[in-house]
């Protein structure tokens, strides 16, 4: 399982990546031609909001989760050792999976509303459906979810092979 989550969380990293050029590049031409011609390009914002920032943050989540490199506050948890640092390890790993648990069936009901209603915001020119921008926070969160199940994993069975200590 690990190989092929490091792949999928690979390849989503490089899309995140080039959704974030792209998100760079709209807003520069937004910003551009606001300053020089006074002109913009409807719908910027909501674009940039509901599928850019969507795709990035949630996506980006996964990608952190799987690498393991999520930002960690070990204020008390540096000066342990032994088993009792396991043990605080132990229900950190336990806590973040049952975390993207709940925080991806949420989503997943939000998702589902989103796409009944077939939920749309204003982007002055045209209606902008976002219901599928919900379906990739689903996507996202539900991986991270998936990855930190690997890490509780990795974590409860006693490895054979202790030379690779990441997926």
């Amino acid at each position: 399982m690990g190989r092929w989550l490091k792949k999928i969380s690979d390849g989503s990293a490089v899309a995140v990546g080039a959704v974030t050029v792209l998100m760079m590049l709209h807003v520069t031409a937004e910003v551009l031609l606001r300053v020089v011609f006074a002109m913009h390009i409807p719908g910027t914002m909501e674009v940039v909001t509901y599928y850019y920032m969507v795709a990035a943050v949630f996506i980006g989540i996964f990608s952190c989760t799987t690498d393991d490199v999520h930002v960690r506050v070990d204020v008390v948890a540096q000066f342990l050792s032994g088993r009792l640092r396991r043990l605080v390890d132990g229900i950190g790993v336990v806590a973040i999976a049952v975390y993207f648990a709940i925080f991806s069936y949420g989503l997943y009901l939000q998702a589902v509303r989103s796409w009944k209603r077939q939920e749309t915001v204003d982007a002055i020119v045209v209606e902008l459906s976002i219901w599928p921008s919900r379906w990739l926070a689903v996507i996202g969160i539900f991986l991270a979810m998936l990855a930190s199940l690997y890490w509780l994993y990795q974590f409860v069975v006693p490895r054979l092979d202790k030379t690779e200590d990441k997926l």
